[in-house]
């Protein structure tokens, strides 16, 4: 897809690609690219333009079916959206995805309580909604809860306060929810509840990590001259190389409750857990601004201080008075504008090492705050005992099992049972293991039976859920071997075969799988 002149293109010419790319499975995934706020096409353009583009894409997925590589943009504006026409174009897409999962209901039932109803029409690009053709942002997220079905119980009384609500709903829309209420208590997949969000949902949401030997470098932020709170003039290798940082972005002139003054307000709340963790002097945090031709010194100043933040000389509010362009290059920032306004921004926080690169960014998703600290601590951990690559191969035994530990720990972690099928997986293979050390094992058959049939059922349950069948057809032979072993040959070492198979179909089902692929590149990153 050419960017030469995006920006020049009309609405209309966009609108067509956008039908286009859709319509061409090869280039379908070309839909992401296209909702990036810093792509070429949302350059100099009106924030109301940007609404119906924006929306037209998340649209065309609705036809095409959101994946993961689409998942974050359509939560996102349930999460910080304000615009009735993406939240309603959200709502839609999501109901594309391949499956339903607990984890959405949380965004679906912040963005009913958040957004205002209005009628709006989807027919055609730019359309005004009629009484034929419209529809409304409430009706697309109560139909995003009745596809969830029994994923949204745990909903039901939220639902149940906001009818209890004079004048919230109309009469129309109250039958809309109680027709919601009726399908997420109904009967249909009731396998849904026995299975845990880390069943369904894509691991670590919104969020990136870089190995450290896989960091951008900072060669191009030599240039970036910023200016703090205070008015004092400073280098970003000045402020960024030597210790750890964590790095917002806002502006003071956002309109968003959702985006930048919540993102400042929770960097605050970043500032007090690195008290209660005895890191406060270690840790740098830097608030910078889009607009720094607005946000003057005293401005930020008195911004942060009102959500909450601590100015000294680790903790600051920052502009960049020369070298924008690097700055947003080097943090890939997801911003765009129309002359030096702001026309487009997301979430998004980023985690430095001490030598200013960034090593992890928490984007589109708001943030857990202890998440980011954990974060933090573990970048504070490496930059004191660097990965063993990156040092001597001679000395520093300490640090090289230190590092070795650590990061068979994480590696232990992709493994662990995080849900309760997981959990009936794993213990059941215990049980198998302990019905083989019985020396007189026939009257046991019937409880040995039992248990597998647990076991098989569980990963039965978890390969649905995840769509990966291997482990379960290990399993399936495990358990095979098992039987032929202990109960009609009287083998034990084809028994102990088959629980070894059994056990190695449970952990392949078990883990997440995005987890251990992370883990994994550590792992190569530190020993290799």
């Amino acid at each position: 897809m050419p960017d030469l002149a995006a920006a020049e293109q009309s609405e209309t010419q966009f609108a067509e690609l956008v039908d286009a790319v859709a319509a061409d499975p090869v280039r379908q995934e070309q839909l992401a690219e296209l909702l990036r706020e810093d792509h070429p096409f949302y350059s100099q353009r009106g924030g109301a333009a940007i609404v119906r583009m924006r929306g037209w894409v998340l649209l065309a997925l609705a036809r095409t079916g959101v994946s993961d590589r689409e998942l974050p943009f359509v939560l996102e504006e349930f999460d910080t959206g304000t615009d009735a026409y993406l939240v309603a174009a959200a709502a839609r897409a999501l109901r594309s995805y391949a499956r339903p999962s607990a984890a959405f209901a949380p965004f679906v039932m912040r963005a009913l309580n958040n957004i205002r109803d209005e009628p709006l029409s989807f027919e055609g690009y730019g359309e005004y909604p009629t009484s034929s053709t419209d529809t409304t942002p409430v009706r697309e997220l109560l139909a995003v809860l009745a596809w969830l079905g029994p994923h949204a119980r745990s909903k039901l009384p939220e639902l149940a306060s906001l009818r209890a609500q004079p004048g919230r709903f109309c009469k129309k829309l109250i039958a809309e929810l109680d027709r919601t209420v009726a399908a997420i208590c109904g009967n249909r997949q009731p396998e849904a509840d026995q299975t845990d969000d880390c069943c369904t949902t894509p691991a670590h949401l919104g969020q990136e990590w870089w190995p450290f030997h896989e960091r951008k470098g900072t060669e191009t932020v030599d240039s970036i001259v910023f200016e703090d709170h205070d008015g004092t003039p400073i280098r970003f290798g000045e402020f960024f190389k030597g210790r750890p940082s964590i790095v917002v972005f806002f502006y003071s002139r956002c309109d968003n409750p959702w985006k930048c003054s919540l993102t400042v307000a929770k960097l605050a709340r970043v500032q007090q857990l690195f008290k209660e963790r005895g890191i406060y002097g270690q840790v740098q945090t830097a608030a910078i601004t889009y607009d720094p031709v607005f946000d003057l010194p005293k401005r930020m100043r008195e911004y942060g201080r009102e959500r909450g933040l601590q100015f000294n000389a680790q903790h600051r509010a920052l502009r960049a008075t020369e070298g924008f362009d690097a700055l947003r290059s080097h943090f890939c920032l997801g911003v765009n504008f129309i002359e030096s306004l702001v026309n487009r921004h997301r979430v998004e926080l980023y985690v430095l090492d001490g030598a200013g690169r960034v090593a992890a960014s928490f984007e589109r998703i708001h943030w857990d705050e202890s998440q980011v600290v954990d974060r933090a601590c573990e970048v504070l951990r490496q930059d004191a005992a660097p990965p063993v690559a990156a040092r001597p191969s001679f000395g520093g035994q300490g640090q090289v099992t230190g590092t070795v530990l650590g990061t068979l720990a994480s590696l232990a972690w992709a493994f662990f049972p995080k849900c309760p099928m997981c959990w009936a997986a794993y213990l059941s293979i215990f049980g198998i293991a302990g019905f083989q050390q019985i020396p007189y094992p026939s009257k046991t058959h019937p409880a040995l039976l039992a248990v597998m049939l647990i076991n098989i059922v569980s990963v039965w349950f978890r390969a649905r859920a995840t769509q990966r069948i291997g482990g379960f057809c290990f399993v399936c032979a495990g358990i095979v071997a098992t039987i032929l072993g202990k109960m009609v040959m009287n083998w034990d070492n084809l028994a102990a075969g088959g629980i070894a198979l059994t056990f190695a179909g449970s952990l392949w089902g078990a883990v997440n799988i995005r987890q251990l692929q992370f883990y994994l590149r550590r792992i190569g990153c530190n020993f290799g």
